[in-house]
């Protein structure tokens, strides 16, 4: 049973995601289709700056609280204290924007969308700490009913009002605060289970103190995450157009959804690794994962490049394909970094290293910040997706210099191996041939020619992951 404990998280986590994923797509594309191209854009930015401020909201506390429960502390205390904060963090936060709105309601164009998309995404906030218990305890199956819900519901919701030819704004807004309300009461129900006795919610100022300090390293990293990770947005919407988020933001998406195998193995990683760091006698080296990851990078990568123009030309009637090619393909070449960040960011993380990861990720937060700033408006869209790429780039470097991990000495150059035989594959293929469907198999066909040869990828591996699960 726990030889097969990896394979069903794994399997839970795929699932969950792919859902999520392909929900994603299609409110993305029923909003895009059913909406002016000016009020979608309005919409991602309003997105934009609520995700971030949600994000920034949870000072960190909640990576805390899944290795602490991971290393087997009481899931109810630190349930009842992260509920706390939120509560408390998020009711401040929405009483501003209400402020706000009522008090100055010209600030901004998108105060509506603020306001009204903010409910929804308040329900999402007070759900968060229910998601986290049920990682700690490696309860992915229960995770994947928890977070599915609302993607579920405003995706058949916003398919049926463009079907209906009903697509308005407000009944956008109210597809947005059913679905995220109804993940929310769904959390409640199916985490009764897995925290069992009455958990009371009440302020606790040892234990808050606590957490606040141990996370202030992590807050930081949140800080500067949350707003990397949606600043071009906020600036593109700012100092070029609504239109022009509209096109980066499909790109976007697609570069998202294209890190699915990331997305799945990342929250896995995070008990796997502090466990596995917790009995440092038992520890075997996981570094072939680690390989594993950037070979599917590559491939991703690979397949997004060439299949971009061709598919996205066809199914957008030339709307998103050719203006984006440039920017998917700097985002495509941050993908193997980004799984690399992701592995050594988790070795640090379970070891405790939170003011590494803090420092790290400060300096590349800054150089984002910067880059976005100084090449938006030179480059506009592939100025930010530039901007984006330099930081994960310096980002690696940090914490490849810094982190010590296990790796066979012979093995290190296939981390560099991998993303080099993609770009050969793409770039002699697209000289050389013509033809979408010639253009997009051969490539992939060689790049996989080139894996089996090398026998990178063993059976004994696999065998070895899941004995880390024992």
């Amino acid at each position: 049973m726990m030889q097969n404990r990896f394979l069903r998280n794994v399997s839970a986590n795929t699932i969950q995601l792919i859902i999520n994923q392909l929900f994603g797509l299609l409110i993305f594309y029923a909003l895009s289709k059913g909406l002016d191209k000016n009020i979608f854009g309005q919409i991602n930015w309003a997105l934009a700056v609520l995700l971030t401020v949600f994000a920034l909201l949870t000072f960190g506390i909640d990576q805390v609280i899944v290795r602490k429960i991971a290393s087997g502390q009481d899931k109810q205390s630190m349930f009842a204290a992260y509920l706390f904060h939120v509560i408390i963090s998020g009711g401040l936060f929405y009483g501003v924007l209400l402020v706000q709105y009522f008090f100055f309601p010209a600030l901004f164009p998108q105060q509506s969308f603020l306001l009204f998309i903010g409910v929804g995404k308040l329900m999402i906030f007070f759900s968060t700490p229910f998601k986290q218990v049920a990682t700690g305890v490696e309860k992915f199956t229960s995770l994947l009913y928890m977070s599915v819900v609302s993607n579920i519901i405003r995706g058949i919701g916003l398919l049926v009002l463009l079907l209906l030819d009903t697509m308005t704004v407000t009944n956008v807004l109210i597809v947005f605060i059913a679905g995220d309300l109804a993940e929310l009461l769904l959390c409640i129900i199916i985490a009764r289970p897995i925290l069992k006795p009455p958990v009371k919610i009440r302020w606790d100022k040892g234990l808050q103190f606590n957490l606040l300090k141990e996370s202030l390293p992590q807050t930081g990293v949140v800080i500067f995450t949350a707003i990397m990770a949606r600043f071009d947005w906020i600036l593109i919407g700012i100092m070029v157009s609504s239109t022009r988020l509209a096109e980066y933001s499909f790109a976007w998406k697609l570069f998202e959804v294209s890190t699915l195998p990331l997305l799945i193995v990342a929250p896995i990683m995070i008990p796997l690794f502090t466990r596995i760091f917790k009995q440092s006698d038992k520890a075997s080296d996981p570094s072939f994962f680690l390989e594993w990851q950037i070979i599917v990078a590559s491939f991703v990568a690979l397949l997004l490049n060439v299949s971009w123009g061709p598919v996205v030309d066809l199914i957008t009637n030339g709307k998103y394909g050719q203006v984006n090619s440039t920017t998917i393909l700097l985002f495509s070449l941050s993908m193997p970094l980004m799984y690399f960040n992701n592995y050594l960011w988790t070795i640090n993380f379970a070891k405790g290293n939170l003011r590494l990861i803090f420092s790290v990720i400060g300096i590349s937060f800054i150089l984002n910040i910067a880059g976005c700033i100084i090449l938006i408006p030179l480059y506009q869209n592939e100025g930010a997706a530039l901007a984006y790429l330099l930081s994960i780039f310096i980002q690696t470097v940090l914490y490849f210099q810094t982190t010590e991990f296990s790796m066979p000495a012979g093995r290190k150059f296939l981390l560099l191996l991998w993303p080099g035989a993609a770009l050969v594959c793409g770039f002699v293929c697209s000289e050389y041939l013509s033809g979408p469907v010639a253009g997009i198999a051969l490539p992939l066909i060689i790049y996989i020619i080139i894996v089996l040869v090398s026998r990178q990828v063993r059976i004994k591996d696999w065998k070895t992951l899941q004995s880390l699960y024992q």
